[in-house]
């Protein structure tokens, strides 16, 4: 019987979980492969809706979770910083015990790097999904610097797959497969408007405004003025057509916690965390999708969905015709959503736009890969 590979996984939040899950999920049903998966992060904050609860609710067995943040810890960069230790010191004890052949990196996030650093030091190769994306603040780093730890590399759009050899990886480990997050949305139901607007609180004869805005680590300063102006434009943006709100907690970078504050306060309707697959089934049936989460970039331009993109967070990222960029001032906000909602040229156009990091079946094409390819080396060397 053939020996099967062993390949972990490591998530911190429902950003890189929904990208990683559609790829875990033909992992576990691989002869060839063995899933292993360490939770950690915001997925053990109870404030933040402890969504480690999801991932074992979908079937899941995580063969460690590993706590990280506390309750209390203060908002701001040195919590992050301390945090990317703890991983690389949790981590490693963790991969000691269970000994994959490959470890599974998500893509810009504090615990993704600390994998592929663990793996390099104790000889296991990694594997890096959308490296070589543009995007400004620490995530591009973040990034990249996984980039250079990691041996495998599942790259979204051909700009990222060149961007990824020159920084020097092995071509023939450098793969275009699209985002896995695309997969999700293939392959699920859609029910009514009514069905999932009634699910939450929501009223289908109103237009739907879905609000995600997270901290810019490098601007944490203004975090508060930021959300504000987001807050104060979507206020009178809804006022204006009657339309309705649903707003989804910040992420827990520096900052997170004072974006969370202000949407308690905002009187949109705000939920801690939506399950993935009921994200887009709203998605599908919003009318705009104001903040500066990736969601706009990589989801929105399947479904047709114009998008307000605020701030530099997403700046460099390619994108399709469905995202407005537009800077932290309400004023300028306050019009790009009402084009999103009343320029009927501009719509048409975002639905007949295309998904660049569409690339069929994502997760197929890498589980194949996984199951089929030579490992590399684990030394690396620049290949030019």
């Amino acid at each position: 019987m053939v020996k099967k590979r062993k390949i972990l996984f490591v998530t911190e939040r429902r950003a890189d979980y929904s990208r990683l899950k559609p790829i875990m999920r033909l992992v576990r049903k691989s002869r060839k492969l063995e899933l292993q998966l360490v939770v950690t992060g915001q997925h053990l904050l109870k404030s933040f809706g402890e969504t480690k609860r999801v991932i074992v609710q979908e079937g899941f067995r995580p063969d460690a979770f590993i706590p990280v943040f506390r309750e209390g810890d203060k908002d701001d960069g040195a919590t992050m910083a301390r945090a990317l230790g703890h991983y690389i010191l949790k981590l490693t004890d963790a991969v000691l015990r269970l000994k994959p052949d490959l470890i599974f990196c998500g893509f810009d996030l504090d615990a993704h790097l600390a994998g592929a650093i663990v793996g390099m030091h104790l000889n296991i190769p990694s594997a890096h999904i959308q490296g070589g994306e543009r995007s400004g603040t620490i995530d591009e780093v973040l990034r990249h610097a996984t980039t250079k730890f990691a041996h495998m590399h599942f790259v979204a759009t051909e700009e990222s797959r060149r961007r990824v050899i020159s920084l020097g990886e092995d071509p023939e480990y450098v793969f275009l497969v699209g985002s896995p997050s695309l997969d999700t949305i293939m392959h699920i139901d859609y029910p009514s408007r009514e069905k999932i607007f009634s699910a939450y609180g929501l009223d289908p004869k109103k237009k739907l405004i879905i609000f995600s805005q997270h901290p810019v680590t490098t601007e944490v300063h203004d975090v508060e003025k930021h959300i504000n102006e987001s807050v104060v434009a979507l206020k009178k943006a809804a006022h204006e057509y009657g339309a309705q709100i649903l707003a989804v907690y910040s992420n827990n970078d520096a900052g997170g916690k004072r974006i969370v504050e202000h949407l308690k306060m905002s009187g949109f309707i705000v939920y801690p965390h939506i399950v993935y697959e009921d994200y887009l089934r709203l998605l599908k049936h919003a009318s705009v999708l104001v903040g500066n989460s990736s969601t706009g970039i990589h989801e929105a331009p399947s479904f047709g969905l114009p998008t307000v993109n605020i701030g530099s967070r997403q700046q460099f990222r390619e994108r399709g015709v469905n995202v407005i960029d537009v800077p932290n001032e309400r004023k300028v906000i306050l019009r790009a959503v009402l084009k999103c909602l009343t320029d009927v040229r501009f719509i048409a156009k975002v639905k007949r736009g295309k998904n660049p990091y569409a690339h069929g079946d994502t997760a197929k094409q890498v589980v194949k890969i996984l199951e089929t390819i030579k490992f590399p080396d684990v030394q690396k060397v620049i290949t030019y």
